[in-house]
């Protein structure tokens, strides 16, 4: 009990030191070399190496560090927790997340009916639909 214990608290002190890194002044620094390790082994076409996939996130890393005021601090803060925990981190995917959560934030500006997905209630359904009424009030 006690080693679980102490593997929860490393685990949750070092996922709380990358989101803090999240709403620094520059990107996190990523380890993303056992990523493109595995995106080598699971390529399906031609030519497709890990010095190819360091290459593209080098590129991302770049775009990153000249981006990153530009992206909200909870964006970075949600989107830096999701790229670092569970496997190889990536500054692609946090690329990806950030981007998805600017949409996601212009569409629910746009029309705020849409619901709260761009704060990230991804659990909640959206206000309108026939889920989100009550029982006796529901399309049949």
């Amino acid at each position: 009990m006690i080693a679980f214990v102490a593997r929860t608290a490393i685990v949750v002190m070092s996922l709380a030191s990358q989101v803090a890194l999240a709403v620094a002044e520059s990107p996190p620094k990523l380890n993303v070399g056992p990523s493109c390790d595995a995106a080598a082994r699971a390529a399906i076409s031609l030519g497709r190496n890990t010095e190819m996939c360091m290459g593209d996130e080098r590129a991302a890393q770049d775009q990153l560090a000249n981006n990153w005021s530009q992206y909200s601090r909870a964006h970075k803060t949600q989107c830096v927790g999701m790229t670092t925990s569970g496997g190889p981190s990536s500054y692609v995917e946090l690329i990806s997340c950030l981007d998805m959560m600017n949409d996601a934030a212009a569409i629910y500006k746009a029309d705020p009916s849409f619901g709260d997905f761009a704060f990230g209630d991804f659990g909640k359904i959206p206000k309108g639909s026939p889920s989100n009424q009550p029982a006796n009030r529901r399309p049949k």
